[in-house]
Order: structure tokens, then C-alpha cells, then sequence
């Protein structure tokens, strides 16, 4: 009888921690970075990555990355191009191209871009936002960047 009993507490007491550790293993935190500024731009550029994991109706558990940059010269002052780009990556393993869409307001611009459509599995290990010609589909010289330290 008390083997029985002994059986029956150890059981109790370790079946809530093993689904609880499970349960935490799986969790990522939403997670934001500053992007900052390379060689080529002023010192009052900078960018916010946000990286955060989310639940879509018909395509289950996804990561999603946005990038919001602001006070970026017009591309067109680097020379031949017309806008801006995103290059989020985890070296030698994947990477996702995705283009920033200018907001003007106030005479200011603000770029703006995501990508939804990231596996559940993977988030950028560096960020870089790059000049782009739409035209030629030339990428130029990055103008923000960050390693992303959170995960």
C-alpha cells in the first residue's frame, strides 16, 4: 500500500511540471529591434524591426517581420534608385527579400514593410535595409542595419 501511495505522489508532482515545460519551451517572445544606420546616411536615420509569432486562419502558426524606417534621404540621392528594401537572414541557412513602401506625410517619409509568410521555426538573426531600383531590380548599399539579439 505505500508503494502505491509513494507511486501515486510522484506521479501527481511531476506530471504538472512536465506539461508545464513543455508548454514554456514553446513560447517566443515578441521582439524588437532598432535599426541603425550605416556608413552611407545621416546619423537621424533609424528603423524598428518587430518580430513576433501569430496564428493564421488558414495557414496555422507563422512569424511575422516588419520594418518601419525613418528619416532616410530619398533613394534617389544614392544614385540610380528608386526605393528601399528589406534583407532578413539567418546565415548559411535562409533568407526573405521583401520591399518598404514609401508613407508620405508632412513632407516626411516614412518606409514601411512586412513579411507574414515567415515558417514558425525561424527568425532573422541580421536585418539590413538596402536602396533598390525597381527598374533593374538592383539591390545597392545598405542603409540600416542590425543583428538581432533577442529571440
Amino acid at each position: 500500500m505505500k508503494k502505491i501511495i509513494i507511486c501515486v505522489i510522484i506521479v501527481l508532482t511531476a506530471l504538472p511540471s512536465i506539461t508545464f515545460g513543455k508548454e514554456r519551451t514553446g513560447i517566443t517572445f515578441p521582439c524588437t529591434e532598432i535599426l541603425n544606420p550605416a556608413q552611407v546616411v545621416t546619423q537621424n536615420a533609424r528603423g524598428v524591426a518587430l518580430i513576433y509569432n501569430y496564428k493564421s486562419k488558414f495557414r496555422g502558426n507563422r512569424t511575422s517581420l516588419s520594418v518601419h524606417a525613418l528619416h532616410l534621404s530619398k533613394p534617389s540621392s544614392f544614385g540610380n534608385y528608386d526605393s528601399y528594401e528589406v534583407l532578413a537572414y539567418i546565415p548559411k541557412e535562409i533568407s526573405w527579400i521583401f520591399n518598404l513602401s514609401p508613407n508620405t506625410e508632412h513632407e516626411e517619409t516614412i518606409w514601411v514593410g512586412k513579411e507574414d509568410e515567415i515558417s514558425p521555426g525561424y527568425r532573422p538573426t541580421y536585418i539590413k535595409v538596402r536602396l533598390f531600383n525597381n527598374a533593374t531590380n538592383k539591390s545597392g548599399p545598405v542603409v540600416l542595419e542590425k543583428r538581432i539579439t533577442c529571440k
